[in-house]
């Protein structure tokens, strides 16, 4: 089967899902922009594996489909480089060396983490401590490297996930959240719910203040 961008969503949510253990591992190193190069390098690995794999040509058009322009070729360049050799941590630590001096570079990372949803997909994956110390510090680097602002709703909200028929979960502010939904629900925002692969499974709400209606899908 080709390589598809709905492949790479779904290859990239098992890794996200995974980012706390690794972050936990590294947190005690002194690494600038640890966790943004983190979310990057477990987002763009699907595209290394598809490539090592002989995918290179459906990889191209997946990624030219999500990020393009000079921030989408030099993504491009990397993953033909990585392919070769490379491991999760040389990629993240790739994005953590350039993004912050390459601002095309950082649009089109930037578009990989929004049309991926990767702030919620690795928030669905940690514990309430390792989500706090998450945002903090996440919040910290974007603001460092001027992006704070386009991720400051994924970043607002306690995170919400459900798993299992009858399932519930209570997300920041009372929300309920009823079924198999992973998805951060921020407060005086519209929230969108996905399931476990990353399709629209909720209603787009606005949700403001202290409330505790429930949401169906």
């Amino acid at each position: 089967m080709d390589f598809t961008l709905d492949i790479w969503k779904e290859k990239a949510a098992t890794q996200l899902h995974k980012v706390g253990l690794w972050l936990e591992q590294r947190k005690q190193q002194d690494v600038p922009y640890l966790v943004y190069g983190a979310l990057c390098g477990m987002s763009l690995w699907p595209l290394v594996e598809a490539a090592r794999g002989g995918q290179v040509l459906p990889v191209m058009m997946a990624l030219g489909s999500v990020a393009g322009g000079i921030g989408g070729d030099l993504i491009a360049g990397q993953v033909q480089r990585w392919k070769e050799r490379a491991d999760q941590a040389e990629v993240a630590g790739w994005v953590a060396e350039h993004a912050s001096a390459n601002p095309e570079l950082r649009e089109a990372l930037d578009d990989v983490l929004e049309k991926l949803d990767t702030l919620a997909q690795a928030q669905a994956g940690m514990g309430e401590a390792d989500r706090r110390w998450f945002a903090e510090t996440l919040r910290e680097e974007m603001s460092r490297l001027g992006n704070l602002a386009r991720f400051e709703a994924a970043l607002s909200g306690s995170g919400a996930i459900a798993q299992g028929e009858g399932a519930r979960a209570v997300g920041q502010g009372g929300v309920l959240v009823e079924g198999d939904v992973y998805g951060d629900v921020v407060t005086g925002r519209k929230v969108t719910l996905f399931d476990q692969r990353g399709q629209t499974v909720g209603r787009q709400v606005n949700v403001a203040g202290d409330w505790d209606e429930e949401l169906n899908h």
